[in-house]
């Protein structure tokens, strides 16, 4: 099975709520769309038309205020990340950035799989699956 994997370089961001006002819709999340999406797009060689199985790792900072044996069990995995903001807000920003760019549409994803761990650096890895035969 071919494999694609996109990283973007910067914290994970989550997809915030649209704030309406008098004056109309304001996406607040436009320009870390458009900082992600020059990211990918330097990663992205061709988009893709067929079915995709997506894996989602969301690397998020640790806490400054955490101890060294709290920061320890945490980049072991002992320590889940569980806080806001919620999992699926992460994955609509990530899917939002790559739709028309990766792939031709978010409803080609017939698999999806994410989560949320502490690291050093902090980035999200995006890896596209697809079947030879299905492209």
């Amino acid at each position: 099975m071919p494999v694609r994997k996109i990283i973007l370089e910067t914290k994970p961001t989550a997809q915030p709520r649209a704030r309406v006002t008098r004056w109309g819709t304001y996406d607040a999340a436009k320009d870390r769309k458009n900082w992600a999406k020059l990211q990918a797009v330097e990663q992205i060689t061709e988009k893709l038309d067929c079915p995709l199985e997506i894996n989602i790792i969301y690397f998020l900072p640790i806490p400054k205020s955490s101890s060294k044996k709290k920061r320890a069990a945490m980049l072991n995995g002992d320590i889940k990340h569980v806080k806001r903001p919620d999992i699926d807000n992460y994955i609509k920003f990530s899917l939002d950035v790559l739709n028309d760019l990766a792939y031709v549409d978010d409803s080609q994803i017939y698999s999806l799989k994410a989560q949320k761990i502490y690291a050093e650096k902090p980035r999200t890895e995006i890896i596209l699956t697809w079947k030879e035969t299905g492209c």
